[in-house]
């Protein structure tokens, strides 16, 4: 289908009023617990070191492939000058920087938090099911990852319970932050809007099929990676993506409609509706209550 077809002044791109009630109640719930429970880690990041004995068959690149490092960097920490050179049985130190599964952390979470998409993560652990991991269970961080703090939400004293409840959810801040900057939206109205949406939840598809954290329709989606982004493989699955669309769709509704609010009202209603038929009732609501919980979502 054309792109063109994608435009989200179509009136298909508005979600109505009995869906998006359905939508926020969603958004609000608890998650569904996808963590199994065991001890508590007494930290949540390590650097440590690995050994792997030789098998036949094994080269230094599948062993490095492997484990989610660099050929370079395994022979280097081996002291390997010939990287075809490795012999049966031979020991080798596998370096790695970890994550140790906290009470309320997701994959989807902590792959955003380091950096890294949750098919990588995943890809790295030999993870099956991305929603079944485990406290205490200890996650090798693939080549390239950057942990951030081990407290997301540091400097953000109002946040809502919902939210200080769930590590995993906490995760998303850097990716809140990193794309409203790149597009130059506001960090709280962008922050607001998705927990408006969906509570911040990775996994919520509304009864219309708007997907993730920023409630965004699939059409919509598609439209703002090919045309906007002009990244057609974004994945509104993945939360980092996700937020990334949706950071970038609300710059394009600022500019678009002219103000915050109007775009507010277009990201909600859409905003070829909101320009033939004007704010809806349940419209103007969704801008107070927006305006109102913004202020939860500030540094300071």
């Amino acid at each position: 289908m054309a792109s063109s077809s994608l435009h989200p002044d179509q009136p298909s791109f508005h979600r109505s009023a009995a869906s998006r009630v359905v939508v926020v109640l969603l958004g609000l719930a608890t998650i569904t617990a996808s963590v199994v429970v065991a001890p508590t880690p007494a930290s949540a990041q390590s650097r440590s070191v690995d050994e792997y004995r030789v098998k036949p068959g094994d080269s230094l690149s599948m062993v490095a492939e492997d484990n989610g490092i660099s050929t370079r960097a395994l022979a280097a920490e081996n002291g390997i000058s010939n990287v075809n050179l490795i012999r049966v049985g031979q020991v080798l130190r596998i370096p790695g920087t970890y994550y140790v599964v906290r009470p309320g952390d997701t994959l989807s979470g902590i792959a955003v938090s380091a950096g890294v998409s949750m098919s990588a993560l995943a890809g790295t652990n030999g993870i099956q099911n991305p929603d079944r991991i485990r406290i205490g269970q200890r996650l090798r961080l693939p080549t390239g990852a950057a942990p951030r703090s081990a407290d997301p939400a540091a400097g953000y004293g109002r946040l809502p319970s919902r939210l200080r409840a769930n590590p995993g959810r906490l995760n998303l801040i850097p990716s809140f932050e990193k794309w409203a900057a790149h597009y130059g939206v506001p960090a709280d109205v962008l922050m607001a809007v998705a927990y408006r949406e969906s509570g911040w939840q990775t996994s919520v598809i509304s009864p219309k099929g708007a997907i993730g954290v920023g409630q965004l329709m699939p059409r919509t989606a598609e439209w703002i990676a090919e045309d906007l982004i002009r990244l057609p493989d974004l994945d509104p699955y993945d939360p980092d993506d996700n937020i990334r669309m949706s950071a970038r769709f609300m710059a394009w509704l600022i500019g678009y409609m002219g103000s915050l609010d109007s775009a507010l009202a277009g990201y909600y209603q859409g905003p070829g509706s909101v320009a033939t038929r004007g704010y809806f009732n349940d419209t103007t609501a969704y801008i107070t209550n927006i305006n109102q919980i913004r202020t939860l979502f500030r540094k300071g």
